[in-house]
């Protein structure tokens, strides 16, 4: 069976009668995430995932969060069982999840379920994402690229994904899950693992763009988000804060830039510069 992927029996209607078939449906499953430094074990979180690459989603999660003090998510040992997963931490490194504490996640937000995310937005004052040039044709075929190697998606139509593409549109990682964010965690955490540079990539969402993934991307370094869905207000916001490119409903030959559009370069005779 692929990774990701059940069946569950259902009755299909279909010209008007009922049929008894076997679906392929996206798996949902609780991951429980443990932290253990200095001998000592501390529940992180409960969160709902699709399971793959689960060493990746908590790395990326960790990132997204920024939890560790001392040390780096690369730093960190992450040792998995049967739907649970370990942070071992470095001698010397700590960590702060009173943000969110020993609340449970589900897997519709990454920021939900939250005590506090101002600590996040402050983030964005501070970072230093360097803007990329883009061409928009080649934007504009991101979704697509995306889409053909959502097997995920393919086999169930229930589950998302996010992919990094360097700024020549070569896919560099593609990850799937039934939380929009947890795609991103993964995505940004197979790079940290692999030692991929997000800060030179384009990142592309299969759905909307919420306020969560813009927090994620502006953590991971992230200059261009592109996405299939609309953003929303908060996100627009976030991401002209941070200095991310943000275009959402791109799709079809179109897109809409959210923000500043310099750093766009658009192909044609004159080969011009939009600016503001």
């Amino acid at each position: 069976m692929e990774e990701g992927v059940a069946h569950r029996a259902i009755h299909r209607l279909q010209s008007g009668e009922w049929t008894l078939q076997k679906d392929q449906v996206a798996i949902e499953a609780p991951l429980i995430i443990d932290i253990v430094a200095d001998l000592q074990s501390s529940r992180w979180l409960s969160m709902l995932r699709t399971p793959g690459h689960d060493v990746a989603l908590v790395t990326g999660l960790m990132n997204s969060e920024d939890i560790l003090i001392g040390c780096r998510p690369v730093d960190a040992v992450v040792t998995l069982s049967e739907g649970k997963a370990e942070i071992l931490l470095p001698q010397g490194c700590s960590f702060n999840i009173s943000a969110r504490g020993r609340m449970n996640s589900g897997a519709a937000c990454g920021i939900c379920g939250r005590k506090d995310f101002s600590d996040l937005i402050e983030r964005l004052h501070v970072c230093s994402v360097e803007r990329l040039e883009v061409d928009v044709e080649l934007l504009l075929t991101l979704p697509d690229k995306m889409m053909q190697v959502q097997s995920g998606f393919t086999s169930t139509g229930g589950i998302h994904a996010a992919a990094l593409f360097s700024s020549q549109g070569e896919l560099l990682v593609n990850m799937e899950d039934i939380g929009r964010h947890n795609a991103v965690d993964k995505v940004i955490g197979h790079c940290i693992g692999e030692n991929i540079d997000s800060s030179a990539g384009i990142i592309c969402l299969s759905g909307r763009i919420g306020s969560e993934l813009v927090l994620k991307a502006a953590a991971a370094m992230i200059p261009v988000i592109v996405a299939i869905g609309a953003a929303s207000s908060m996100a627009i916001d976030l991401a002209r804060g941070a200095g991310i490119s943000l275009y959402g409903f791109t799709r079809n030959g179109n897109t809409v830039s959210y923000n500043n559009t310099q750093g766009l370069i658009l192909k044609s005779d004159n080969r011009k510069q939009i600016r503001e």
